[in-house]
């Protein structure tokens, strides 16, 4: 059967969900019909008929199936089984004629382990995203390179995403009907073939998990069609799986081991939370490499989940030690990182904020290079780091709610169902072209047209809350810091570097405007520049990305600034701190 075909049949179930019955002998339709639909139909017709279809877009025309079209049928409703002993075998609907009695043995590939030890003088940073991943590889000077190298891995290349971005990839995971596992933006694709009716849903925040609890809980149906049981903690994994598969891509265009050394980011925990996140997502990093090498020629042709499960199961029968994933660094940490050129002067008490789709992360640091001597101080505030989890999938949820009441939909509309479902395919879409455009309308299920203004949606008294618990943030932590290090700031300022894919929002850009009181002392706010002069001067084609991809670039660098000082500043000098010795940028 054609990919064609294929997806024609998805399209042609998912219409046959919107036809409701009216009376005995009438049926109606649900919406207008949209032109894949329009084509789904003529490749039914033709079908039928024995006849080719001309070719839309150019393409070659379609010729008859070489299998007789099987007569369509609304999809079964499949009820979890608490037992993958007893499981029964996925069917691949994009080879229906390959109908197998059993899963196929999974056989591992462990090669990465077996590789020589990576080279010491370079490493990646890989920042799994709530909703965009980024990684970044960086090539340390040397004597013989005499820079240093930065590359921003094209992560979206391998991952037929170009359109949507080359260095970021798309956090989503999608499972068909067909019990095909599918991530980034084809999760996206497959999603919007076969779950139109809004009962069918993608994973697009799957690193919450991290950050809630639940990662031992069981997928919903609404996710997980298939009787195979999974946890959400191995759906983290299926994504980790699919990151590292498109870096080893990457790394393979470039002459690189598999095995290249790495960090990784985390949002910014407390205590025991911090560590053991790090221990779980460390270990997932590690598992996800031998997945990646496993699944290596299917990722382009779905991941039948049962096979994965089975590579899970066999992939845990053992301890292994993956000494290629090195230490994590917190969000705000390696934005530190990528804003220190080591070159320049740099004198400064600065504060990250990481507003992401998950959580809000904020750190304090106090830098200081003196280009002269080649000597710098850098570190970390203690007791400055905390994370908030209003964030970017916090707007999301209250767009909704507006889109929603503005509609009159609540939950008892006759298709409350699938308008909720069906709107939380696209409202990360909605709420970016609201700020964008300062105005988005909507089209819901029903064909109902709902159209938001900006100054509508920030005037909620939610999104005032919103901004007012980021400033309170920012307020605690200078409030509870020791004071030297607000009365020694240099110039009286305190700055403020907004990274992260909410830095544009406005309740986030008034993080830096005016002044705060702490410690009896005023501090002028300034924001930083928004793309630092170093990497303006050596890597301009960074700009537009920077705010999404600092975290990963600074995290892979050589030296990330001291964690933790404890450090006081007297009369502007920095005192019994840690001193890391000057490197220097390619130039």
């Amino acid at each position: 059967m054609s990919m064609e075909a294929i997806e024609a049949k998805i399209l042609l179930k998912n219409l046959l969900k919107r036809i409701r019955q009216v009376d005995k002998d009438s049926y109606e339709l649900s919406g207008s019909l949209t032109d894949d639909e329009m084509r789904a139909l003529q490749v039914a017709l033709a079908s039928l008929d024995g006849a080719t279809l001309p070719a839309a877009n150019h393409e070659p025309a379609l010729t008859q199936p070489e299998m007789p079209v099987k007569p369509l049928e609304p999809t079964p409703e499949l009820a979890p089984q608490s037992d993958l002993s007893q499981a029964k075998p996925v069917i691949d609907i994009t080879h229906p004629e390959e109908i197998s009695t059993a899963t196929p043995s999974i056989e591992l590939d462990t090669s990465t382990l077996d590789l020589p030890d990576p080279p010491a003088d370079r490493r990646l940073c890989l920042d799994f995203g709530t909703a965009m991943s980024k990684v970044t590889l960086v090539k340390d000077a040397t004597e013989a390179r005499g820079y240093e190298d930065i590359e921003v891995l094209e992560l979206g290349v391998p991952g037929d995403q170009e359109e949507v971005s080359e260095n970021m990839l798309v956090s989503s995971v999608f499972i068909d009907g067909g019990g095909l596992l599918w991530f980034g933006q084809m999760a996206v694709q497959r999603s919007a073939l076969e779950a139109q009716d809004g009962v069918r849903q993608r994973l697009d925040n799957i690193k919450r998990y991290l950050s809630e609890e639940g990662l031992t809980n069981k997928v919903l149906a609404k996710f997980n069609p298939t009787d195979n049981d999974i946890t959400y903690g191995d759906m983290v994994l299926a994504y980790l799986m699919f990151l590292t598969w498109t870096v080893n891509q990457c790394l393979e265009e470039s002459g690189e081991p598999r095995n290249l050394l790495r960090r990784f980011a985390m949002p910014c925990f407390e205590g025991s939370k911090a560590r053991d996140s790090a221990q779980i997502l460390r270990s997932m990093l590690g598992e996800a490499q031998i997945l990646a090498d496993t699944f290596d020629r299917s990722f382009q042709e779905g991941i039948p989940l049962s096979s994965f499960l089975q590579a899970v199961t066999k992939l845990r029968e053992e301890k292994r030690s993956f000494g290629f994933v090195m230490e994590d660094i917190t969000e705000p940490l390696g934005v530190a990182g990528s804003i220190m050129s080591w070159e320049n002067r740099v004198d400064s008490l600065i504060m990250i904020v990481d507003v992401g789709a998950g959580t809000s992360d904020f750190s304090l640091y106090r830098m200081h290079f003196d280009e002269n001597t080649g000597k710098s101080t850098a570190l970390e505030v203690e007791s400055s780091v905390e994370g908030i989890t209003e964030a970017g999938n916090h707007l999301d949820g209250l767009l909704r709610g507006l889109i929603l009441k503005k509609a009159g939909v609540d939950s008892n509309h006759a298709h409350w169902v699938n308008i909720l479902g069906n709107l939380e395919l696209d409202l990360r879409d909605y709420k970016e072209r609201l700020f964008r455009d300062e105005e988005v309308v909507v089209r819901l299920f029903n064909d109902q047209l709902v159209t938001i203004q900006l100054d509508e949606f920030l005037s909620l008294e939610q999104v005032v809350k919103f901004g007012d618990s980021l400033k309170a943030c920012r307020d605690r932590i200078l409030s509870r810091v020791h004071p030297s290090f607000v009365k020694g700031a240099p110039h009286g300022a305190l700055g403020l570097a907004l990274t992260g894919g909410g830095a544009a929002l406005p309740m986030v850009k008034a993080l830096a405007e005016g002044t705060v009181q702490a410690h009896g002392k005023e501090l002028k706010l300034v924001q930083t520049q928004a793309f630092p002069q170093w990497l303006k001067e050596e890597y301009p084609d960074l700009e537009a990305d920077y705010p999404r991809i600092a975290v990963s670039l600074g995290g892979a660098r050589k030296r990330v600034i001291e964690r933790g000082g404890v450090a006081c500043v007297t009369a502007g000098d920095v005192s019994g701190t840690p001193t890391l010795e000057g490197y220097y940028t390619k130039g």
